[in-house]
């Protein structure tokens, strides 16, 4: 990949009469970007330099805003670097009123005489905390203002963030710098599109990973890696905080094609995804990147209602959502198996007329090979559930009886399968049941009801069971 060269420029106001070079305000060309899910960045570039035998100051411009300093490193043949100085005070209205702190200005104050018209005032600058504070005179004025007029730019703040490399080389000549760092303002997700087909049966999956970038630094070709996975940070005790709010374009994934497959490896307790091509990343906004796509993975669906059942007395009718989950195996009989990176999996099932429509969004948590995804994608209009607590008595001063009857309504022209799941508190004892349960752990039983008939006639499917809880 070929690197740009940087112009150099002497320096002369440096200590130890070191010689300084400049390496210019142009980008380094492809450099590479490893991008963690969690918020930041490691990126590594090249800088072509010319360094005179002893030492130098070597100057880079076009550094990300949001680099964390200490994290900055550099290396080269022959090259020694003795300290490293990023300095950064932007251009801002705060920063621009500290530097006029004791000094007089023309400040734009609303008229008292005429609520429409304005007046100019000289005033001195007394202090910029929180607000600034004007002496006119005898007098403090705090309060509104239309404008402060400076003289000039002050000194000491800087367009953008500066580097300076303090070297030391055995050997003069061209040197190819490799720098790095990391940096905040940079994130990923993955973005899946899981299309079923006609019979409900399959699905086909298309994954993308979402760059997003508010760094307000772009990065042309780069040589870019997805990492997945929680990485550990110490918290920084002071962060530079950007108030750019990212405008991402808006992106029509269904209409999108499937994307070409990254290259994925395992890195430390993380995977890591490589689209095997050069990216290049915009100074804000997003862009999508192809990780892999699956065909005629088996998928079902299952609808499921859970109700947290104590020892309570509940009058009345209570109405229990009932959730559409869809169901698949990330394995390789599953025409899967492979890293799932968390993201949002879009679902998109087929109408009477072939047309697919958004069935519903889910939130995917890093998924490993061999695990079962289970993913709710909403609400089910047609099939309800409804109890009744048909019985309470207090047996003891610490237990409880409690009867109910569950009431599931098919409102479709199918029949339907629907699981029942009652979380139990305490110590339970199921004391009769009219419909086989399972224990699914030490909180939970399941009723799994299959072939729920159409309710015509609104009466429906019962389940009655009586608990006994002891606290």
């Amino acid at each position: 990949m070929n690197r740009p060269s940087f112009s150099l420029a002497l320096l002369l106001a440096f200590a130890f009469f070191f010689t300084a070079f400049n390496s210019g305000a142009a980008q380094a060309a492809g450099s590479v970007v490893a991008i963690y899910n969690t918020g930041q960045a490691q990126v590594t570039e090249s800088r072509v330099v010319t360094l005179p035998e002893g030492a130098a100051a070597v100057v880079f411009t076009d550094i990300p805003e949001t680099v964390d300093p200490s994290s900055i490193r550099a290396t080269a043949p022959d090259m020694k670097v003795e300290d490293i100085q990023y300095s950064y005070r932007p251009i801002t209205v705060d920063n621009l009123l500290d530097a006029y702190i004791g000094k007089e200005l023309s400040v734009i104050l609303p008229d008292p005489a005429d609520a429409n018209a304005r007046i100019l005032r000289k005033a001195k600058l007394l202090s910029n905390a929180g607000r600034p504070i004007f002496a006119m005179g005898n007098e403090v004025y705090v309060g509104s203002y239309e404008a402060v007029l400076l003289p000039e730019m002050p000194a000491g703040l800087d367009a953008a963030p500066g580097l300076t490399l303090t070297t030391r080389s055995t050997v003069a000549g061209r040197k190819n710098v490799a720098l790095s760092y990391l940096m905040g303002g940079m994130n990923w997700r993955a973005d899946y599109n899981l299309t079923v087909t006609q019979s409900g049966a399959a699905a086909d999956l298309d994954a993308w990973a979402t760059v997003s970038n508010n760094s307000n630094h772009a990065f042309p070709g780069a040589d870019l890696r997805l990492v997945a996975g929680e990485v550990g940070r110490v918290p920084a005790r002071k962060m530079m905080v950007r108030s750019n709010v990212m405008m991402s374009e808006a992106v029509s994934l269904d209409a999108a094609p499937a994307p070409a497959s990254a290259a994925e490896e395992s890195f430390s307790a993380y995977h890591v995804y490589d689209p095997g091509r050069y990216v290049s990343i915009p100074a804000s906004g997003s862009k999508q990147v192809g990780l892999f796509s699956a065909s005629n993975i088996p998928v079902k669906t299952e609808l499921s209602s859970r109700f947290h059942s104590g020892p309570n007395r509940l009058a009345g009718k209570l109405n229990q959502p009932v959730e559409s989950t869809l169901i698949f195996a990330n394995t390789e009989q599953g025409k899967l198996g492979r890293p799932m990176p968390a993201g949002v999996v879009r679902v998109f099932m087929p109408a009477s007329d072939g047309a697919k429509l958004l069935a519903g969004e889910a939130r995917l948590g890093h998924s490993a090979v061999g695990e079962e995804i289970r993913l709710v994608i909403g609400r089910s209009f047609d099939v309800n559930v409804e109890r009744v607590q048909t019985s309470f008595q207090r047996i003891g001063k610490n237990s409880a009886e409690v009867g109910w009857q569950i009431t599931v309504r098919n409102g479709s022209a199918e029949s339907r399968d629907v699981r029942l799941q009652d979380s139990l508190s305490g110590q339970w004892t199921i004391l009769n049941a009219d419909t086989p349960y399972t224990a699914k752990d030490a909180g939970t039983i399941e009723f799994d009801l299959k072939d729920v008939a159409p309710s015509a006639d609104g009466e429906g499917k019962t389940v009655n069971y009586t608990v006994r809880f002891e606290y």
